[in-house]
This record gives C-alpha cells, sequence and structure tokens, in this order.
C-alpha cells in the first residue's frame, strides 16, 4: 500500500493499512495449517484458560456465542477439542485441548510467529518492545 499525502499524515490511516497488511501475514501464514484467525484466538484462549465453559470461553475471547459454536465445531472435527456436558450443569458444555490440538496449536502458534517476525523484521529489538507497549495501549483504549 502506497500512502501520500494526507493519508500519510493520518496515524490512524497508517495504522489501518498496516492492521490490513498484519491481518494478510497472519492469514498467510495461517493458511499452512489449514485454519484461521479466530481458530487460532479459541485455541489460545483453551491454552490459557484451560478446560472451561463454552460461554466462559466466549466472554474471555469476547466472541458471540454463535461465532463460538462454529469454531468449536471446525476444531472438534479436526480433533483439536472435545466438548462434554458439565457434570455440575447438563446445560453446559466444557470444552478443552485434546492431545491433537495442543499439536495444532503449537503449529499455529509458530505460523503467528513466523508472520510477526516477517511483519517487525526492520524493527530494531528497541523498537519493538516500544512499539508494542504503544499496541497494548491503543488496543486496551483511554476513551
Amino acid at each position: 500500500m502506497t500512502v501520500y499525502g494526507r493519508l500519510a499524515e493520518l496515524d490512524v490511516w497508517l495504522l489501518s493499512g498496516a492492521a490490513l497488511r498484519a491481518q494478510r501475514l497472519l492469514c498467510d501464514y495461517l493458511d499452512t495449517t489449514g485454519l484461521r484467525m479466530q481458530h487460532y484466538r479459541v485455541m489460545a484462549g483453551l491454552a490459557e484458560l484451560g478446560e472451561s465453559t463454552q460461554a466462559e470461553l466466549g466472554r474471555a475471547l469476547g466472541l458471540d456465542a454463535g461465532n463460538l459454536v462454529v469454531l468449536l465445531g471446525d476444531l472438534e472435527e479436526r480433533g483439536a477439542v472435545s466438548r462434554k456436558p458439565d457434570p455440575g450443569n447438563r446445560r453446559r458444555n466444557l470444552v478443552k485441548h485434546t492431545e491433537r490440538g495442543r499439536k495444532l496449536y503449537q503449529e499455529m502458534d509458530r505460523a503467528v510467529e513466523q508472520a510477526n517476525e516477517v511483519m517487525f523484521a526492520a524493527f530494531t529489538p528497541a523498537e519493538r518492545e516500544q512499539f508494542h507497549k504503544v499496541l497494548v495501549r491503543l488496543a486496551q483504549g483511554s476513551e
């Protein structure tokens, strides 16, 4: 993306372009695993939370319940997650990684790391650290 004139003056415009580039890289690298960014999001969430209810996982990831069901169905078909009724409340499902899922998550994580390396290859370690701090602040919002 070539940016010039007024667009080059607007940080929000530049950030939008950088986000598109990052998304393309993530998609390209995750394509090697056969899964998408949202699948990685779910797998990373499960890696953090461990076994959890679908509702807890959805809240933690900020995902709509319907979208989460579709993503979990995809992952379950691949043998990456298992769902079973919660013994404490049969209306809820417990979700966790399977052994296959842990391996798949590691593969996906390597792909995401590669995309990250390509995206920030021109940055020094100090620049990467500073930029990371700025991104965290932007992601958390300051409204």
